[in-house]
Protein backbone atom coordinates (compact mmCIF):
# COMPACT_ATOMS: atom_id res chain seq x y z
CA UNK A 1 0.00 0.00 0.00
CA UNK A 2 1.33 4.00 -0.78
CA UNK A 3 0.75 4.94 2.48
CA UNK A 4 2.83 1.62 4.62
CA UNK A 5 5.68 2.91 6.85
CA UNK A 6 8.73 0.76 7.99
CA UNK A 7 6.97 0.15 11.66
CA UNK A 8 4.36 -1.89 9.47
CA UNK A 9 7.73 -4.15 9.26
CA UNK A 10 6.38 -6.97 11.31
CA UNK A 11 3.94 -7.68 8.35
CA UNK A 12 6.51 -8.04 5.88
CA UNK A 13 7.63 -11.56 7.87
CA UNK A 14 6.41 -14.22 8.48
CA UNK A 15 7.11 -16.03 11.37
CA UNK A 16 5.80 -19.94 11.82
CA UNK A 17 4.10 -20.90 14.45
CA UNK A 18 4.93 -24.09 17.16
CA UNK A 19 2.06 -26.56 15.73
CA UNK A 20 3.54 -25.34 11.81
CA UNK A 21 7.21 -25.44 12.89
CA UNK A 22 6.61 -29.06 13.70
CA UNK A 23 4.41 -30.16 10.89
CA UNK A 24 5.79 -33.16 8.07
CA UNK A 25 5.88 -32.17 5.22
CA UNK A 26 2.69 -33.16 3.48
CA UNK A 27 3.01 -31.86 0.04
CA UNK A 28 5.79 -32.66 -2.74
CA UNK A 29 6.16 -31.48 -6.85
CA UNK A 30 9.07 -33.82 -8.40
CA UNK A 31 10.35 -31.42 -11.40
CA UNK A 32 12.64 -31.93 -14.04
CA UNK A 33 13.07 -28.74 -16.58
CA UNK A 34 15.57 -27.44 -18.75
CA UNK A 35 16.92 -23.98 -17.82
CA UNK A 36 18.04 -20.54 -20.20
CA UNK A 37 19.74 -17.68 -19.61
CA UNK A 38 16.58 -15.95 -19.37
CA UNK A 39 14.74 -15.90 -15.95
CA UNK A 40 11.75 -19.09 -15.78
CA UNK A 41 9.61 -20.12 -12.96
CA UNK A 42 10.16 -23.68 -12.18
CA UNK A 43 7.21 -24.39 -9.66
CA UNK A 44 4.25 -21.91 -8.30
CA UNK A 45 2.57 -22.61 -5.25
CA UNK A 46 -0.70 -24.24 -7.35
CA UNK A 47 -4.21 -22.80 -6.92
CA UNK A 48 -5.54 -26.29 -5.42
CA UNK A 49 -8.81 -25.85 -4.54
CA UNK A 50 -10.42 -28.62 -2.31
CA UNK A 51 -12.93 -30.45 -4.44
CA UNK A 52 -15.16 -34.01 -4.23
CA UNK A 53 -17.10 -35.60 -6.66
CA UNK A 54 -19.83 -37.86 -6.11
CA UNK A 55 -19.66 -39.40 -9.53
CA UNK A 56 -18.44 -43.00 -10.00
CA UNK A 57 -16.68 -43.79 -12.43
CA UNK A 58 -17.17 -40.13 -13.98
CA UNK A 59 -14.59 -40.79 -16.68
CA UNK A 60 -15.67 -44.20 -17.92
CA UNK A 61 -12.43 -45.44 -17.56
CA UNK A 62 -13.82 -48.56 -15.33
CA UNK A 63 -15.47 -50.50 -17.22
CA UNK A 64 -18.76 -50.93 -15.39
CA UNK A 65 -21.42 -47.86 -15.88
CA UNK A 66 -24.26 -49.40 -13.97
CA UNK A 67 -24.43 -46.32 -12.00
CA UNK A 68 -25.87 -44.51 -15.55
CA UNK A 69 -29.57 -44.93 -16.66
CA UNK A 70 -30.44 -44.87 -20.00
CA UNK A 71 -33.64 -42.67 -20.90
CA UNK A 72 -34.78 -43.23 -24.16
CA UNK A 73 -31.84 -44.35 -25.40
CA UNK A 74 -28.90 -46.92 -25.49
CA UNK A 75 -25.89 -46.48 -23.61
CA UNK A 76 -22.81 -48.26 -23.45
CA UNK A 77 -18.69 -47.59 -22.31
CA UNK A 78 -16.69 -46.53 -25.79
CA UNK A 79 -13.17 -46.22 -26.25
CA UNK A 80 -13.38 -44.44 -29.40
CA UNK A 81 -13.71 -40.80 -28.19
CA UNK A 82 -12.72 -39.77 -24.54
CA UNK A 83 -12.07 -36.03 -23.51
CA UNK A 84 -9.49 -37.04 -20.96
CA UNK A 85 -8.30 -41.19 -20.58
CA UNK A 86 -9.26 -43.66 -23.06
CA UNK A 87 -12.89 -44.04 -22.63
CA UNK A 88 -16.04 -42.24 -22.27
CA UNK A 89 -20.36 -42.96 -22.07
CA UNK A 90 -21.46 -43.13 -25.67
CA UNK A 91 -25.18 -42.55 -25.98
CA UNK A 92 -27.67 -43.55 -29.11
CA UNK A 93 -31.17 -41.44 -28.64
CA UNK A 94 -33.88 -43.62 -29.62
CA UNK A 95 -34.91 -40.36 -32.11
CA UNK A 96 -38.57 -40.53 -30.27
CA UNK A 97 -38.66 -37.44 -28.51
CA UNK A 98 -37.27 -35.01 -26.27
CA UNK A 99 -34.78 -35.61 -23.58
CA UNK A 100 -33.54 -38.90 -24.54
CA UNK A 101 -29.72 -39.69 -23.09
CA UNK A 102 -29.31 -41.15 -19.48
CA UNK A 103 -29.29 -39.79 -16.14
CA UNK A 104 -26.99 -40.56 -12.75
CA UNK A 105 -28.86 -40.58 -8.73
CA UNK A 106 -27.04 -39.29 -6.07
CA UNK A 107 -26.85 -40.85 -2.00
CA UNK A 108 -28.98 -38.69 -0.08
CA UNK A 109 -28.06 -35.19 0.31
CA UNK A 110 -28.46 -35.01 3.93
CA UNK A 111 -30.50 -31.88 5.62
CA UNK A 112 -27.82 -28.59 6.02
CA UNK A 113 -28.80 -25.44 8.32
CA UNK A 114 -27.61 -23.20 6.03
CA UNK A 115 -28.21 -23.37 1.69
CA UNK A 116 -26.28 -26.20 0.02
CA UNK A 117 -25.06 -25.76 -4.36
CA UNK A 118 -25.02 -28.45 -6.29
CA UNK A 119 -23.15 -28.29 -9.77
CA UNK A 120 -23.31 -30.40 -12.66
CA UNK A 121 -20.93 -30.71 -15.39
CA UNK A 122 -20.19 -32.78 -18.27
CA UNK A 123 -17.93 -32.65 -21.64
CA UNK A 124 -19.88 -34.00 -24.51
CA UNK A 125 -18.99 -34.59 -27.98
CA UNK A 126 -21.19 -35.21 -31.23
CA UNK A 127 -20.08 -38.29 -33.54
CA UNK A 128 -21.27 -35.18 -35.71
CA UNK A 129 -21.97 -31.82 -36.13
CA UNK A 130 -25.80 -31.85 -35.31
CA UNK A 131 -27.94 -32.26 -32.45
CA UNK A 132 -28.18 -30.67 -28.95
CA UNK A 133 -27.95 -31.90 -25.54
CA UNK A 134 -28.24 -29.92 -21.95
CA UNK A 135 -27.79 -31.37 -18.59
CA UNK A 136 -30.35 -31.24 -15.75
CA UNK A 137 -30.52 -31.36 -11.99
CA UNK A 138 -33.74 -32.92 -11.08
CA UNK A 139 -34.67 -34.08 -7.98
CA UNK A 140 -35.18 -37.81 -7.13
CA UNK A 141 -38.55 -38.25 -9.45
CA UNK A 142 -37.10 -36.22 -12.30
CA UNK A 143 -38.75 -33.22 -11.60
CA UNK A 144 -36.17 -30.20 -13.18
CA UNK A 145 -34.66 -28.22 -10.99
CA UNK A 146 -31.84 -26.75 -12.90
CA UNK A 147 -31.01 -26.72 -16.58
CA UNK A 148 -28.21 -25.73 -18.81
CA UNK A 149 -28.15 -23.86 -22.18
CA UNK A 150 -29.23 -26.33 -24.75
CA UNK A 151 -25.62 -27.24 -26.51
CA UNK A 152 -25.04 -27.65 -30.04
CA UNK A 153 -22.91 -30.64 -30.66
CA UNK A 154 -20.09 -30.89 -32.63
CA UNK A 155 -16.87 -33.12 -33.14
CA UNK A 156 -14.41 -31.61 -29.95
CA UNK A 157 -15.71 -32.29 -26.78
CA UNK A 158 -17.12 -28.97 -24.97
CA UNK A 159 -18.44 -28.74 -21.41
CA UNK A 160 -21.93 -28.10 -19.97
CA UNK A 161 -23.04 -27.30 -16.44
CA UNK A 162 -26.16 -26.54 -13.98
CA UNK A 163 -26.24 -24.92 -10.83
CA UNK A 164 -28.83 -25.36 -8.29
CA UNK A 165 -28.96 -24.02 -4.89
CA UNK A 166 -30.76 -26.09 -2.15
CA UNK A 167 -32.64 -23.63 0.53
CA UNK A 168 -31.28 -24.40 4.26
CA UNK A 169 -33.48 -26.77 6.30
CA UNK A 170 -34.34 -29.19 3.58
CA UNK A 171 -35.01 -32.70 4.32
CA UNK A 172 -32.26 -34.96 2.98
CA UNK A 173 -33.14 -35.89 -0.70
CA UNK A 174 -31.98 -37.75 -3.55
CA UNK A 175 -30.61 -35.43 -6.79
CA UNK A 176 -30.36 -36.82 -10.73
CA UNK A 177 -27.87 -35.57 -12.98
CA UNK A 178 -29.50 -35.91 -16.49
CA UNK A 179 -28.11 -35.58 -19.49
CA UNK A 180 -30.43 -35.96 -22.82
CA UNK A 181 -31.30 -34.28 -25.52
CA UNK A 182 -32.70 -30.76 -25.86
CA UNK A 183 -34.70 -31.76 -29.33
CA UNK A 184 -35.59 -35.05 -31.11
CA UNK A 185 -32.58 -35.66 -32.82
CA UNK A 186 -30.88 -39.37 -33.92
CA UNK A 187 -27.21 -38.15 -33.21
CA UNK A 188 -24.97 -40.15 -30.91
CA UNK A 189 -23.11 -38.50 -28.71
CA UNK A 190 -19.85 -39.24 -25.96
CA UNK A 191 -20.14 -37.94 -22.70
CA UNK A 192 -17.29 -37.89 -20.51
CA UNK A 193 -15.47 -36.42 -17.42
CA UNK A 194 -18.87 -36.00 -15.58
CA UNK A 195 -18.71 -34.58 -11.90
CA UNK A 196 -21.56 -33.87 -9.37
CA UNK A 197 -20.62 -31.57 -6.57
CA UNK A 198 -22.04 -30.23 -3.13
CA UNK A 199 -20.52 -27.29 -1.53
CA UNK A 200 -21.61 -24.72 0.68
CA UNK A 201 -19.33 -21.81 -0.09
CA UNK A 202 -19.95 -21.35 -3.67
CA UNK A 203 -22.33 -21.92 -6.48
CA UNK A 204 -19.40 -21.86 -8.94
CA UNK A 205 -18.83 -24.85 -11.23
CA UNK A 206 -15.03 -26.62 -9.70
CA UNK A 207 -12.58 -28.00 -12.61
CA UNK A 208 -13.26 -31.74 -12.91
CA UNK A 209 -11.43 -33.93 -10.53
CA UNK A 210 -11.68 -37.47 -10.28
CA UNK A 211 -8.97 -39.84 -8.76
CA UNK A 212 -6.42 -40.47 -11.63
CA UNK A 213 -5.42 -37.46 -11.99
CA UNK A 214 -2.10 -37.25 -10.28
CA UNK A 215 -0.90 -35.66 -6.84
CA UNK A 216 -3.45 -34.70 -4.35
CA UNK A 217 -6.28 -36.48 -6.24
CA UNK A 218 -7.75 -39.43 -4.66
CA UNK A 219 -10.75 -42.19 -4.90
CA UNK A 220 -12.42 -42.66 -1.93
CA UNK A 221 -12.97 -46.51 -2.96
CA UNK A 222 -12.85 -48.56 -5.48
CA UNK A 223 -10.56 -47.02 -8.33
CA UNK A 224 -13.03 -45.74 -11.47
CA UNK A 225 -15.71 -46.66 -9.01
CA UNK A 226 -15.97 -44.74 -6.12
CA UNK A 227 -16.39 -40.61 -5.72
CA UNK A 228 -12.95 -38.96 -5.40
CA UNK A 229 -11.73 -35.61 -4.16
CA UNK A 230 -8.85 -33.35 -4.29
CA UNK A 231 -7.15 -32.32 -1.45
CA UNK A 232 -5.86 -29.18 -0.53
CA UNK A 233 -2.65 -28.25 -3.01
CA UNK A 234 0.71 -26.89 -1.52
CA UNK A 235 0.50 -23.35 0.08
CA UNK A 236 4.01 -23.32 1.97
CA UNK A 237 7.17 -24.48 0.75
CA UNK A 238 9.59 -26.37 3.33
CA UNK A 239 12.25 -27.25 1.50
CA UNK A 240 13.59 -28.40 -1.94
CA UNK A 241 16.46 -30.65 -3.44
CA UNK A 242 17.68 -29.18 -6.92
CA UNK A 243 20.52 -31.06 -8.89
CA UNK A 244 21.93 -29.54 -11.77
CA UNK A 245 22.34 -32.42 -14.35
CA UNK A 246 24.98 -30.73 -16.54
CA UNK A 247 28.53 -31.81 -16.97
CA UNK A 248 29.89 -28.63 -18.46
CA UNK A 249 31.34 -26.15 -15.45
CA UNK A 250 30.15 -22.82 -17.36
CA UNK A 251 26.32 -24.21 -17.05
CA UNK A 252 25.87 -22.67 -13.15
CA UNK A 253 22.23 -22.44 -12.79
CA UNK A 254 21.03 -20.17 -9.79
CA UNK A 255 17.84 -20.48 -7.53
CA UNK A 256 15.63 -18.05 -6.18
CA UNK A 257 12.69 -18.05 -3.76
CA UNK A 258 9.24 -15.72 -4.48
CA UNK A 259 11.99 -13.88 -6.37
CA UNK A 260 13.54 -12.96 -9.86
CA UNK A 261 16.40 -15.42 -10.10
CA UNK A 262 19.56 -13.48 -11.31
CA UNK A 263 23.05 -14.11 -10.60
CA UNK A 264 23.25 -11.89 -7.99
CA UNK A 265 19.10 -13.04 -6.29
CA UNK A 266 20.08 -16.98 -6.82
CA UNK A 267 21.72 -19.98 -5.06
CA UNK A 268 23.93 -21.27 -7.22
CA UNK A 269 24.15 -24.91 -8.09
CA UNK A 270 27.17 -25.63 -9.66
CA UNK A 271 27.22 -28.13 -12.80
CA UNK A 272 26.87 -31.99 -11.72
CA UNK A 273 26.25 -30.62 -7.77
CA UNK A 274 23.02 -30.69 -5.70
CA UNK A 275 21.56 -27.92 -3.54
CA UNK A 276 19.44 -29.08 -0.79
CA UNK A 277 18.02 -27.01 1.94
CA UNK A 278 18.15 -29.20 5.22
CA UNK A 279 16.76 -26.89 7.77
CA UNK A 280 13.12 -25.89 7.10
CA UNK A 281 12.20 -23.09 4.50
CA UNK A 282 8.96 -20.99 4.56
CA UNK A 283 8.63 -19.11 0.71
CA UNK A 284 4.36 -19.17 -0.19
CA UNK A 285 5.24 -17.38 -3.83
CA UNK A 286 7.40 -19.33 -6.76
CA UNK A 287 10.83 -20.50 -7.31
CA UNK A 288 12.78 -18.94 -10.02
CA UNK A 289 16.15 -20.31 -12.20
CA UNK A 290 18.09 -18.76 -14.83
CA UNK A 291 21.57 -20.15 -15.91
CA UNK A 292 24.76 -18.48 -16.59
CA UNK A 293 24.86 -20.17 -19.90
CA UNK A 294 23.41 -23.19 -22.04
CA UNK A 295 20.35 -25.38 -21.20
CA UNK A 296 21.44 -27.23 -18.21
CA UNK A 297 18.61 -29.00 -17.20
CA UNK A 298 17.40 -29.14 -13.11
CA UNK A 299 15.56 -32.05 -11.41
CA UNK A 300 14.41 -32.57 -7.93
CA UNK A 301 11.50 -31.94 -5.77
CA UNK A 302 9.82 -29.73 -3.70
CA UNK A 303 8.46 -30.10 -0.09
CA UNK A 304 5.63 -28.82 1.66
CA UNK A 305 2.33 -27.99 3.86
CA UNK A 306 -1.00 -27.55 2.95
CA UNK A 307 -1.22 -24.53 5.27
CA UNK A 308 1.21 -22.40 7.11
Amino acid sequence: MANERHVDHREWEIDASTRTSGHPFTKYSPFRSATSTTAATLFSIPAQAISVNWIENPGVEGTGVGMFTATGSAIERSTAQANSGAASLLVNPANSAASEGFYWASNVVSVNKTPQHLTASCYVRGASASGSVKIQITDASGTELATSANTNLTTSFARISASYTIPGDTAGAVYRVYVVSAAQHNIDWYTDDMMFEVREDTIAVSDYVDGNQGIGYEWSGATNNSSSYRRMGMTTMRGIQIRNESGTSAEVVFVAFDCTATATTGIPVIAGQVFETVWPIDFRSHVSVISASGTPTVSGVIWGLHNG
